[in-house]
């Protein structure tokens, strides 16, 4: 069967533009946001729906609002900027979660099973986090003659969740962000 085709108009190519100039910077909207060790910005590019379930949080938080939100294209896209030392704290989503260093260093790391593993991405690398897995991110090294590295994101799904592990629940909790009954949940 033949892939319908169709004509759009100038205009409505043009909302399917994103330049990364006009792209407005977010940080906030997720509750790792608000610790020192967490500090970054969003520039949100394709954005997706939030996540319903409890406990669950959209990867770029419900605050980054997307450059291009009216396409559903299976996958969401971001940038996200941070000084060196920072990045976020350890969780997993129910997608796949992608990664390229665009500017500065960038360790990934993720739980294994003989404990924490990472490899550090310069600029172009690449790595792609399967499912299911506790990951995080830092930055290690920012660009040359900038203050902060960036990293770009791209998770599948049209409402991936993301969901923060045991660990960082306690640090939460721990800097008054959460209260103690998160704990036992």
């Amino acid at each position: 069967m033949a892939i319908e085709v169709t004509k759009p108009t100038s205009a409505d190519m043009q909302r399917c533009v994103a330049r990364f100039s006009d792209l407005s910077r977010c940080d906030s909207g997720l509750p790792d946001m608000q610790l020192p060790e967490c500090k970054r910005t969003f520039l949100n590019v394709l954005g997706f729906d939030q996540p319903k379930g409890d406990g669950q949080y959209s990867p770029f938080g419900d605050r980054a609002k997307a450059a291009i939100s009216h396409l559903k294209a299976g996958f969401g896209m971001s940038f996200i900027a941070a000084e060196t030392g920072k990045g976020v704290v350890m969780h997993t989503h129910d997608t796949i979660e992608t990664f390229m260093a665009m500017k500065g260093r960038w360790k990934i790391e993720w739980e294994g099973q003989d404990g924490n593993e990472s490899v550090t991405l310069a600029p172009l690398d690449f790595i792609a986090c399967p499912a299911n897995i506790q990951r995080r991110f830092e930055c290690v090294e920012a660009a040359p003659g900038e203050k902060e590295g960036l990293l770009l994101g791209v998770i599948g799904g049209d409402s991936p969740a993301a969901e923060m592990s045991p660990e960082a629940i306690a640090r939460l909790v721990e800097a008054g962000i959460f209260p103690p009954e998160k704990l036992a949940a």
